[in-house]
């Protein structure tokens, strides 16, 4: 079970790096529509990534504050990936935002790699 869960969340992390990515530009460029379905499926990739991280987290390592770092490490990121897709979409300044989600994803994918410690 932990191994379906590891990879699901790693996936979902994985592949939401590349959708926040290839959203910001779309929206950037006045591609509204492929962005806006991007922009969903990226959602729903928060949504798994959060469900089998919350569950790793509790189940398999409850004890190691480590993964609850991790994790509100992981939500400063989901707000940031929406912020900086919000204001994307709405043509305001947001290149602080993506570059701040950008940096906080690689340093939760680099906690999830166990590169810190």
């Amino acid at each position: 079970m932990y191994n379906a869960l590891l990879k699901a969340h790693v996936g979902s992390w994985e592949v939401a790096f590349i959708l926040l990515i290839v959203g910001y530009i779309l929206y950037r460029v006045g591609k509204e529509k492929a962005a806006k379905g991007l922009h969903m499926l990226l959602r729903l990739l928060l949504v798994i990534i959060l469900v089998t991280g919350a569950t790793m987290l509790f189940q398999f390592h409850a004890g190691d504050v480590y993964y609850y770092i991790k994790g509100a490490l992981a939500i400063v990121a989901f707000g940031l990936m929406e912020m900086c897709l919000g204001r994307a979409r709405r043509q305001e300044g947001s290149i602080g935002f993506f570059i701040g989600a950008i940096a906080v994803m690689v340093i939760v994918i680099m906690l999830g790699y166990h590169k810190f410690g």
